[in-house]
């Protein structure tokens, strides 16, 4: 029967990636032959020999080379038995073997790499005397082998994820959350493909990396779909459900390699695979779409592991049991605080008698039963209305006593020794109150010191060495043979969760250095250069941040090819390219989809390397940055925070904005008096605000390189607050002076957004043109001429141009449009093809350049000649820009305006 699919050797990126994961087993099988002669590395030893021997046995079964997994397999049932090798007397025989097995395993992945088949991998392993020494182990170091049984329901291959449980630890969750922005991305209004196609491009890479082949082919398949589909070859509407699909197989695979499917998903792999290549071909994609399954119960959700010192949890159980002892201080405080309150509450009672009987008393006497007489004791008066006519004889003997002689009280007397006794209650109220909250601030204050800590501790318990991110990359440089990978700084410490983007992010660095920077060893020799292409990964901790640099020595960027791809994907204008420096030429390579690579491959040529690091870096709160010299090599940096940043801010304000700058990057802060330091950024300035009366400067902490401070102008410090930085976001990364952003509550709690700056990014920032503006504000709308031969650009290309504000007239060639404008008809700029009937766009622009009346009419030439050739008679005609079709919106409104408000006109 014929296969539906090719075999997957036919697929030359499914070999690359065989060849890629074969040659990492064989590397590895060496490291671990020589781990063998230490004794204290034996056990471990033996535990990767077999593991690697399982799974090449596994990958080249897969990917049909069953010789070489035939003898992967005779590997993997000797290690089997590898408690019984631990013995000095068995190492030279087993080393033998191993020996024998690896030279058979290189010519196979030899003869595989130049295009032909694996050959006789089991006669080469015989002809080496490989069969005789495994012969001799088994005499000298006897074993049992028990024989292999079809496995029952019971027994089952471990999964992947056992088998490499260090590699899935970071890959696991790196392949969900990519499903995950897949599918979530694919169900959104409006799809972007640019970003499916980066994600889908990265699970194949990193499925690749690892060794899981089965996603890898769907990944590639995936990954050829979005292509077509952002190329335009086939409508997202066609490819939408096969696309979905993919992802549930996607979820198939995932499921298998973590022993939740006890079978391998390999014929729904093939399935798919064919169906991809039926819809490329042509085929209705509804009857490519397999029958519908029921659900899969769902996978439990992936969780990230960390190791951590058994000290530094120590130290949180101490900061805890700390926590532990505020807390029931604070008990007692709370306490103390209901007593005094109990306190106020008994002094308010006492109170309001004693106002109510003095009201009775005097301010409303009648509602005394029996009346009241004046000077008599408020207390005494019931006594006195029970009085009988014996009392009075007592009444007129006390009379007789003398002022001196006998302390008499009346109610004003009473009445301001309560009012006495209350004042001094209060007193002692308020002491106890002022101590309470003084040990309540002391509390705080310790409070907040232990949460600091502990929250720190936390942090830290997350970090994991760098060593964890490179140790794929060490395993990759090690495959190939045109360069030298080293490694400076992986002692460095970075967030667990960072761990898995930032290793895709520096694969993808290493794979353009050694594509794009690749030169003969001709050229490198005349350069004075070594052989090899020398590649150096270096990492260093500073200001919270991670610094991260991939330099090489190579050819360095094509800065003419950068500005030509640039201009043919429409994402510049030849006028705008033309202005720009070397420096910022070098930032064009980030762009998507852009790629100067002269061929498609499985490692270049798609633009997404660049793009894809960019995009993950950002999502980690990170920039980058990169410098590059033509012929000297290329430097890339990345910055990414060290962890989830929680940090002390400055809080300022110019204008109506409220903006921070982190405490630890202020020298100092001062009253402006005079004029402004020399380069020093006015934020009021910056954004356009009108600056206050009296203004301040922050002195900031920048690199040595960069100046090493920067005097920033604002018109008021406000706070020192403790804020969670987080990533500015796609929509704000572009600003190079954000760090990130944070919200904060006003006196009434209500949350605003504030930016936290990056003082380097301040420094190239440039002030806002807020004059031209308002100049140009008056202006009456600019009036374009559209020439364009095709009826269908005419009404696009004239709708966009009205959604600008402008007004559109069309000719439909540029005979038609000279015409019109020598016949007097007004235009504020001219919009031409070039390649029409009757009067071509470059006959058209030397004779508007030729006419007196138009010799300074912005001319703008839109076409899909993107070639150098035609670029530059164009501009030496005389046009002011030159635009790629089809011109991305932003692209054509952004150089309109740009001309216009030169030219004197506004939209």
């Amino acid at each position: 029967m014929t296969s539906l699919t090719p075999p997957v050797t036919q697929d030359p990126e499914l070999t690359a990636t065989y060849l890629q994961d074969a040659r990492s087993v064989a590397a590895g099988l060496e490291d671990a032959t020589v781990d063998l002669w230490v004794p204290d590395q034996r056990p471990h030893a033996l535990d990767t020999l077999w593991v690697l021997s399982h799974r090449l046995h596994g990958t080249a079964g897969l990917y049909g080379h069953p010789q070489t997994a035939a003898l992967a397999a005779l590997l993997e049932r000797l290690m089997e038995g590898r408690a019984h090798l631990n013995t000095d007397e068995a190492v030279p025989v087993l080393t033998a073997i191993l020996e024998r097995a690896g030279t058979s395993l290189r010519r196979a992945l030899d003869r595989i790499e130049q295009g032909q088949a694996e050959g006789d991998v089991g006669l080469m392993f015989a002809e080496l005397g490989g069969p005789a020494q495994v012969t001799e182990l088994l005499r000298t170091q006897p074993f049992q082998l028990q024989a292999r049984q079809a496995r029952s329901e019971d027994e089952a291959e471990l999964p992947f994820a056992v088998v490499n449980a260090a590699i899935w630890e970071d890959f696991g969750p790196e392949a969900a959350e990519l499903t995950a922005t897949l599918r979530a991305g694919l169900h959104a209004d409006t799809p972007d493909l640019t970003a499916l196609f980066r994600a889908a491009h990265t699970l194949k890479g990193s499925s690749a990396m690892v060794g899981l082949a089965e996603m890898a082919e769907v990944g590639h398949a995936m990954e050829d779909l979005l292509g077509a589909a952002r190329e335009d070859a086939v409508t997202l509407d066609r490819a939408l459900p096969l696309i979905d699909d993919g992802l549930n197989v996607v979820e198939l695979v995932l499921a298998h390699a973590e022993g939740q499917l006890r079978e391998a998903p390999q014929a729904r792999i093939q399935a798919y695979r064919a169906a991809v290549s039926g819809l490329l071909s042509g085929q209705d994609p509804a009857a490519l779409l397999p029958a519908p399954e029921s659900p899969a119960a769902p996978a439990p959700e992936a969780r990230l592991s960390v190791r951590v010192d058994s000290a530094r949890l120590d130290g949180m159980l101490d900061d805890v049991a700390g926590l532990v002892a505020a807390r029931a201080r604070l008990n007692g405080l709370l306490l103390r605080q209901q007593q005094i309150a109990a306190s106020l509450d008994a002094a308010h009672e006492r109170v309001q008698r004693t106002v109510r009987d003095f009201e009775e008393r005097y301010l409303n006497p009648n509602l005394t039963p029996g009346g009241a007489s004046a000077g008599v004791p408020l207390d005494r008066l019931g006594a006195q209305q029970a009085a009988r006519p014996a009392d009075l004889g007592l009444q007129d003997r006390l009379a007789d006593f003398g002022a001196l002689e006998l302390d008499t009280y009346d109610d004003l007397n009473i009445l301001a020794r309560a009012v006495t006794e209350l004042s001094a209650d209060l007193v002692e109220v308020r002491a106890q109150t002022a101590q309470a909250i003084s040990t309540l601030g002391d509390e705080l204050t310790g409070l907040e010191k232990l949460t600091r800590q502990l929250r720190v501790e936390l942090s830290r318990a997350r970090l994991v060495p760098l060593e964890r991110v490179t140790a794929p990359l060490r395993r990759w440089a090690g495959r190939r043979t045109d360069l030298k990978l080293t490694l400076h700084g992986e002692d460095s410490l970075i967030d667990a969760q960072y761990a898995a983007p930032l290793g895709q992010a520096l694969l993808h660095l290493l794979t353009n250095a050694a594509v794009h920077g690749a030169q003969s060893p001709e050229e490198r020799a005349a350069q004075g250069k070594p052989p090899l292409l020398q590649v150096a990964v270096e990492a260093h901790v500073a200001d919270g941040h991670l610094h991260l640099t991939v330099r090489d020595d190579g050819r360095g960027l094509n800065y003419d090819a950068l500005r030509q791809r640039a201009l043919q994907s429409g994402h510049l204008s030849a006028g705008e390219l033309g202005g720009m420096t070397d420096a910022q030429t070098a930032q064009l390579v980030f762009l998507p989809g852009l790629s100067t690579a002269e061929q498609v491959t499985q490692e270049a040529g798609r633009g997404v390397g660049m793009d894809a690091v960019r995009d993950a870096i950002t999502r980690l709160g990170g920039r980058v940055s990169i410098q590059s010299v033509p012929g000297q090599g290329a430097a890339t940096t990345l910055h990414v925070p060290v962890a989830q940043q929680i940090a002390d801010v400055l809080v300022m304000r110019a204008g109506a904005q409220r903006v921070a700058v982190l405490a630890s990057q202020v020298q100092g802060m001062s009253a402006l008096e005079g004029d402004a330091p020399a380069g020093s950024v006015d934020l009021s300035a910056l954004w356009g605000e009108a600056p206050a009366a009296q203004r301040y400067v922050a002195r900031l902490a920048l690199p040595a390189d960069q100046g090493g401070t920067l005097h920033l102008i604002v018109d008021e410090f406000q706070s020192l607050e403790e804020i969670v930085l987080r990533p500015a976001g796609n929509l704000l990364s572009p600003l190079e002076y954000l760090s990130g952003m944070t919200t904060l509550n006003d006196e009434h709690g209500q949350a605003y957004p504030v930016a936290v700056l990056n003082p380097a990014g301040l420094r190239r920032a440039r002030p806002a043109q807020r004059a031209a503006r308002l100049n140009a504000a008056g202006r009456g709308a600019g009036r374009v001429l559209l020439v364009d031969d095709s009826l269908s650009v005419r009404r696009h290309v004239g709708r966009s141009l009205e959604r600008f504000g402008y007004q559109v007239a069309t000719a439909s060639d540029g005979q038609e449009a000279l015409e019109r404008l020598l016949a007097g008809e007004q235009a504020d700029l001219l919009l031409s093809d070039l390649e029409m009937p009757r009067m071509n766009g470059f006959e058209l622009l030397r004779a508007v350049r030729s006419s007196a009346a138009h010799a300074a009419l912005p001319v703008v030439i839109m076409t899909t000649r993107a070639g150098e050739k035609h670029q530059q008679l164009a501009m030496e005609l005389g046009a002011n820009d030159y635009l790629a079709k089809p011109a991305e919106e932003r692209l054509l409104q952004r150089r309109l305006e740009a001309l216009m408000t030169a030219a004197g006109v506004q939209a």
